[in-house]
């Protein structure tokens, strides 16, 4: 039997088109991709540089989505805003997505869209809000002394060096002096490893600052920074170098007198310190040049910005047209116009003070998903999207959102506040009731969180 003179065989990809083409598709997507092929399971799950080039793809986006939990709790939506034309919003109701709601669970932070949350003080989980994907860290020893007793330092960041995520612990008591407990553990994005891992606490002798109580980490570019209080009683901005597993000081700011709350957060992919001062509140960011770092002021905000009027404010992101998105007195969105110091309040967010929203960063790490416990609580996310996903799929509902902080659901009082994907303490206020915000980078610029430190005000 003779063949088909017209028939063919169709050309197949190069590889290389084949990994840019899926790089740029959104999570959901990949996650059907999956069932294509082996390869294409291992590529999208495992491949380390797939997982790099889909980060710096979802970076480029100018979407945000901010996700907003309303009071019933049953009420969730997903407000997708166009960084470009802040016009033009789209909502989708989602339904609970995690399982866990304890009196002590907490946000600490993210990286790379990878969140570190706790449910009780020895029970930890990195989760992938993407994914929709969760890992139990091994146990952190630092928590097992009463909260009473001593304060911490926590965090999840990036080693560039070896290209692995690590959580760091820093434990101070009474007793420790100028020294802290520290523990380093790494995860690989698939699996944690155990305790026979080599990482085990140490003591960092040269440690002369004062920690505040459960300090999450300020994350920028996988690399963590916290506000401790130095010998001195003046605020002190400190970093982890996850490469060496040591405690360094960063180039520090003119801590000027007259400034009543220090605020270190992250904007435009740079470390940042917000400082409320009399009349107004000045936003530094840290500048590098080569070797050489400085602060430079970005802009100054007045307490009394056109028709708005605050006390506090946190700078989440910059728009497409140069100005500020930032909310204030954590109940309400604005936009601030740098060079005509006005400030436009985004009207499509609703300001009852029964909402709350955040933003995260989408990631494709694969996390094994080990889904426990009952329902109870509410989650509010936030994410960077490429686009709105309006369907279900699999076990993917939305799977560009990401997780940002828990309330009660029965009083809707606020259980932990996270930063980054990392965040500040659990707010002492009451503050179940109002706003708050938290802007994240997608991709490999990470986080951007404000984190308010307690005891420094």
């Amino acid at each position: 039997m003779e063949e088909d003179s017209d028939y063919s065989p169709q050309p197949s990809l190069p590889d290389a088109i084949l990994l840019d083409i899926l790089s740029r598709l959104p999570v959901k997507s990949l996650h059907r991709f999956k069932s294509v092929s082996t390869q294409f399971r291992h590529l999208v799950s495992t491949d380390p540089h797939f997982l790099k080039l889909h980060a710096l793809h979802s970076a480029a986006t100018r979407r945000v989505a901010v996700l907003v939990s309303r009071d019933p709790p049953s009420s969730v939506a997903l407000c997708s805003v166009d960084t470009d034309t802040l016009s033009d919003p789209s909502f989708i109701e989602l339904c609970n997505d995690f399982w866990y709601s304890y009196p002590s669970a907490k946000i600490w932070n993210s990286c790379n869209g990878l969140v570190l949350i706790s449910i009780s003080d020895q029970t930890f989980f990195v989760w992938n809000p993407s994914t929709r994907k969760k890992v139990r860290l091994c146990f952190l020893p630092s928590f097992y002394f009463p909260a009473s007793t001593g304060y911490c330092l926590l965090g999840l960041g990036f080693d560039k060096l070896t290209d692995e995520y690590k959580v760091i612990s820093a434990f101070q008591t009474a007793s420790c002096g100028d020294s802290c407990l520290m523990l380093c553990t790494s995860l690989d994005g698939t699996r944690v490893f155990s305790s026979s891992n080599e990482s085990r606490a140490r003591r960092i002798k040269d440690f002369p600052y004062s920690v505040c109580r459960d300090t999450p980490g300020c994350n920028v570019g996988g690399d963590l920074y916290w506000m401790v209080v130095g010998k001195t009683g003046d605020p002190a901005i400190i970093g982890f170098d996850f490469g060496a597993e040591v405690f360094v000081e960063t180039t520090q700011p003119s801590w000027e007198p007259g400034v009543s709350k220090y605020g270190l957060g992250v904007l435009d992919g740079s470390l940042c310190v917000v400082c409320h001062g009399e009349g107004n509140v000045e936003v530094l960011g840290l500048k590098k040049g080569g070797a050489v770092e400085s602060w430079e002021k970005l802009f100054v905000v007045p307490y009394s910005a056109g028709d708005l009027q605050f006390k506090t404010l946190t700078p989440l992101c910059v728009t497409g047209d140069g100005g500020v998105m930032m909310e204030i007195d954590r109940k309400r969105l604005v936009v601030y116009n740098i060079e005509e110091k006005t400030c436009r309040l985004l009207s499509y967010l609703p300001h009852e003070g029964k909402e709350e929203c955040r933003e995260t960063p989408r990631s494709w790490q694969g996390l094994r998903l080990n889904r426990r416990g009952g329902r109870g609580g509410i989650w509010r996310f936030a994410a960077n999207l490429g686009r709105v996903v309006e369907e279900q799929h699999d076990d993917v509902a939305l799977a560009d959102v990401g997780l940002i902080e828990a309330h009660n659901d029965s009083s809707g009082g606020e259980l932990g506040v996270g930063v980054g994907l990392a965040r500040g303490a659990v707010d002492d206020e009451g503050l179940g009731a109002e706003l708050r915000y938290v802007f994240e980078a997608v991709g490999l610029r990470e986080i951007v969180n404000c984190s308010w430190g307690p005891g420094i005000a």
